[in-house]
C-alpha cells in the first residue's frame, strides 16, 4: 500500500453559501422573549423590595430609578439581542449531515454528519409546550451533552428530521460481515 496525501482544490469544495436554510418557528422567538422576562421581572420584583424595605428613607426614590432603570436598561438590551439573534437561527439537511447556524455577535456553524450520529431525540419544555414547539438533539459518540440542539421547532418538522437522520444514520452506518 502507497502513502498518498494529495492537495484538494478549494475551488470544488461545496460552497455552504448556497445552501437553502430553514427558519425556526416564529413562536420561538416568544418563548425566548419569555424566558428573558422569567429572568429579568424576578430581578426587577426582587430590587424594588430591597428598595422600599430600607430604612433610609431619603435615598429609596433614588436607589429605585438607579437600580431598576438598570434593570430595565439590560433587559432592553437582553430583548433586542434576543430579537435580532432569533433571525440569525437556521437549519439545513443535506444528503449526508444536518447544518445548524447561529450567532449574533459570535457566529457558529455546527455541521454533523449522519454517519457519527449516535442517536437524536426530540425535547418539550413546559414554555415549549404552550407554543407546541419542539427541540431536536443530536448525539454524537463520546459525549454525555448532545452535540447539536435545534430548537423551536414544530412537531411534525421535529418528527421528521428525527425520522429522516436516523434513516440516514442507518444507511450510512458500516456494515459488519
Amino acid at each position: 500500500m502507497i502513502f498518498e496525501n494529495l492537495t484538494v482544490d478549494t475551488n470544488e469544495l461545496p460552497k455552504t453559501s448556497e445552501l437553502s436554510f430553514e427558519p425556526l418557528e416564529r413562536k420561538y422567538l416568544t418563548v425566548s422573549l419569555l424566558a428573558d422576562a422569567l429572568f429579568f421581572v424576578p430581578l426587577l420584583i426582587g430590587s424594588a423590595c430591597l428598595i422600599f424595605f430600607n430604612d433610609n428613607i431619603a435615598t429609596v426614590w433614588t436607589n429605585f430609578v438607579y437600580l431598576c432603570g438598570g434593570i430595565l436598561l439590560l433587559w432592553s438590551s437582553a430583548i433586542l439581542i434576543t430579537y435580532k439573534g432569533f433571525f440569525k437561527k437556521k437549519y439545513a439537511l443535506r444528503s449526508r449531515d444536518v447544518i445548524y447556524k447561529k450567532g449574533l455577535f459570535w457566529q457558529s456553524r455546527i455541521s454533523i454528519p449522519f454517519n457519527r450520529v449516535q442517536h437524536a431525540e426530540i425535547k418539550q419544555g413546559p414554555i415549549d409546550r404552550m407554543y407546541s414547539l419542539y427541540s431536536l438533539k443530536i448525539y454524537t459518540a463520546g459525549g454525555h451533552s448532545s452535540d447539536l440542539v435545534i430548537p423551536g421547532l414544530a412537531e411534525d418538522k421535529a418528527q421528521g428530521l428525527k425520522e429522516f437522520i436516523l434513516k440516514k444514520t442507518a444507511e450510512d452506518a458500516p456494515r459488519i460481515k
